[in-house]
């Protein structure tokens, strides 16, 4: 099972290539937090575009919502604020679930390997794609390209993700 953030969700959505988190984690379905689910919908609501094929996917049932238990609640209470809810809730949950969660913060993957989560962030995902041999190395190339102009993200260095 696999959580996505909300940054990762709308990264791959601004470039229209939502179809490769699928790919890449051979699921037919993705699985969001309550929170995460808002903030796409508040993000639709401001205009913002990309989320439209997000909430489009969550309506169909393949970006599934999840909602968090008190359990689930207690152990985000342990959380720093300094974490949105987003990132709270998709922890609690891959935690109880045993799940993955797919997130670009370095503080979100320093959480999860306190708490012992799983966590995968964006280099990850690039670097498996091409070893999977879902996109070549060039095409690789080319989804970093988009993601720089069109989320104006900037990656440090890209030698991670092609060795």
């Amino acid at each position: 099972m696999v959580f996505v953030d909300t940054d990762v969700l709308s990264i791959f959505a601004k470039i229209q290539r939502l179809s490769l988190l699928f790919a890449v984690f051979h699921q037919d379905q993705l699985n969001i937090a309550t929170a995460v689910e808002n903030e796409i919908k508040i993000a639709s609501s401001k205009g913002f575009h990309f989320a439209h094929e997000i909430i489009e996917l969550n309506t169909q049932g393949q970006i599934r919502t999840h909602r968090t238990t008190s359990a689930d609640q207690k152990f985000m209470r342990s959380l720093p604020q300094t974490l949105d809810a987003g990132e709270r809730e998709s922890m609690a949950l891959c935690k109880r679930l045993k799940a993955i969660l797919v997130s670009n913060e370095r503080r979100v993957m320093h959480h999860c390997g306190a708490n012992r989560i799983d966590c995968i962030n964006l280099a990850q995902i690039l670097r498996t794609l091409w070893k999977l041999n879902i996109l070549t190395q060039t095409d690789v190339r080319q989804v970093i390209t988009e993601i720089e102009t069109k989320d104006n993200l900037k990656f440090r260095t890209t030698e991670p993700i092609f060795k």
